[in-house]
């Protein structure tokens, strides 16, 4: 008989079985205890060897724990235990190794991060994105940028775009009225395909050729805004031609601020196949355009059928409709309508208004900011700095909201009451008619008028006791004479007062406001709805 027959190697393995589970879990031992770095707040070190028992639930609480970055990363650090790293405090242009730590907790949205100091607060440089960072950001290759300027303006508002977006755009172009370089870079003629004929027809070319001969920049203002209507079909139709390759080409003007890190989050949810014509809505007679100073987003399906009809349809039919026409934008929309394009409204996304001219209500709220328009050179720097600072703490995939903008522009702003300022008012205006006036409709419409609503038109705290009243009402504006009422939200601008002009005085209802955007909501999902 074999000494190892299968029951007996079942036994054995068995037995062994029992052993091992006996001796894992049937006998009683100590188990370590977790333990913490014992860690020096003023003076940076290595974790000791030796460990205390603190208990965790006692750790959590102390929001003001941090870590030095000099600890050894190997050093396993408790999950409930909030950390933050130290940030020396910089004076004079040199490190001090003072024991000012910043304050626990999130900082909302692009906020430096502030370092509390006995002489108040100092903002700590936030890093910011590099060029090469942002001109390799995904989608950027994707994307053309052609920005439309003129002679008269180049200098003074093209330097600020060639430090900020076009420092992130692969390939862009600029388009004057003229052809020349700045700061090296190319600027193309966009009238450079107006026929001789139509140069003949109208006297701002015979204007313009006279100027080239000598100083551009001194053209007419009038002049150069007749140009204007000229470059935009020639400037679109060539943008395509210098790079057909491109999925989304975006056509702005010298006073418009793009964020470059919505815009590409933006047309990554678009398939650049569909012709797309895309901007801010508004209309000329019956004709729905996208309004150039916001915008123009044109896929590359939209600008392929666009350029076979251009070379088709330019010189016979579309100059002329040029010449007939008071607006480039309006007539590339018909154009476009040649082409078969259709135009889909992008607002909110791209709109027209700046953070001081904006109603500020819920339809924007979730809605990521593309462009701004109206917006000087130094504001278009600013708002630059304050999205690279969103990047530096949210990174590329968070689209900055103009939730966040309201926070950070409109917010810190609002007031009960400001002098010599117009906050744009303009729901519910109370006037009083001159006295001379006795039989016109306005004045029989303001005898209608209760009178506690008439006496809005005497003091400011009578308007804003009517304000008050009503449960719509979010701000108002007083001057002699006139009350004027608002339901959204806008901060206006300064507003001092011309010779023998009474002086505007502002107001906003500030809890009314922070309950109605608390209402609006924290926006977890950004809202890129658009064609609405």
């Amino acid at each position: 008989m074999p000494t190892l027959t299968p029951s007996r190697v079942a036994v054995i393995v068995l037995s062994l079985s029992l052993f091992s589970f006996l001796w894992t879990f049937g006998l009683p031992r100590q188990l370590p205890t977790p333990s913490l770095p014992n860690i020096n707040h003023e003076v940076p070190q290595k974790p000791q060897a030796e460990t205390h028992q603190t208990p965790l639930a006692s750790v959590e609480h102390d929001r003001s724990f941090t870590l030095d970055p000099t600890i050894d990363d190997s050093t396993p650090t408790p999950t409930a235990i909030a950390t933050q790293t130290e940030i020396p405090e910089v004076t004079g242009g040199e490190e001090s190794n003072g024991t000012n730590k910043p304050e626990s907790g999130p900082v909302e949205g692009s906020t430096p991060t502030t370092i509390p100091s006995g002489n108040g607060t100092k903002e700590a440089a936030v890093p910011t994105p590099t060029a090469n960072a942002c001109r390799n950001a995904k989608g950027a290759s994707d994307v053309m940028v052609t920005v439309k300027t003129s002679a008269t303006e180049i200098y003074q508002k093209l330097p600020v775009h060639l430090l900020t977006l076009l420092e992130c755009v692969p390939d862009f172009a600029i388009f004057s009225d003229h052809t020349g370089s700045i700061a090296g870079h190319p600027v193309y003629d966009a009238l450079e395909q107006v026929t001789n004929g139509t140069r003949d027809a109208y006297e701002e070319f015979k204007e313009h050729g006279m100027m080239k001969q000598h100083d551009q920049s001194s053209l007419p203002d009038s002049i150069t805004k007749e140009l204007d209507k000229w470059k935009i079909l020639p400037m679109v139709y060539k943008s395509y031609k210098m790079h057909p390759d491109k999925r989304f080409y975006l056509f702005v003007e010298a006073d418009t601020s793009i964020s470059w890190t919505n815009l590409l989050l933006w047309v990554a949810r678009l398939d650049y196949r569909i012709p797309y014509y895309s901007g801010a809505p508004s209309f000329i007679g019956s004709v729905r355009f996208a309004q150039r100073g916001s915008g123009i987003l044109l896929s590359h399906g939209a600008l392929k059928q666009y350029a076979k009809a251009y070379e088709e349809r330019y010189e016979s039919d579309w100059e002329r409709r040029v010449g007939k026409e008071c607006c480039g934008d309006m007539v590339l929309a018909t154009a476009l309508s040649d082409a078969h394009v259709e135009f889909y409204s992008a607002f909110p996304l791209l709109q027209g208004e700046t953070p001081s001219t904006l109603d500020w209500t819920q339809r924007h709220w979730c809605a990521p900011v593309v462009s701004w328009h109206h917006i000087s050179p130094g504001e278009i720097d600013l708002l630059w700095s304050l999205r690279q600072n969103w990047i530096a703490e949210h990174g590329w995939d968070t689209p900055y909201l103009f939730r966040n903008a309201f926070k950070e522009f409109v917010s810190p702003l609002l007031e009960e009451r400001r002098d010599d300022w117009d906050n744009l008012s303009q729901d519910t205006k109370i006037n009083k008619p001159p006295d001379e006036i006795t039989n016109s409709d306005e004045n029989v419409e303001w005898y209608k008028l209760a009178e506690d609503v008439k006496n809005a038109t005497q003091s400011e705290d009578s308007c804003r006791h009517v304000c008050e009243r009503a449960d719509d009402c979010l701000q108002w504006k007083f001057r002699k004479g006139e009350c004027d009422l608002g339901k959204v939200i806008r901060l206006g601008r300064k507003a001092l007062p011309k010779k023998d002009e009474e002086p505007w005085v502002s107001g906003w209802m500030l809890e009314r406001i922070k309950k109605a955007t608390e209402e609006w909501g924290q926006c977890e999902e950004p809202n890129w709805k658009f064609n609405q």
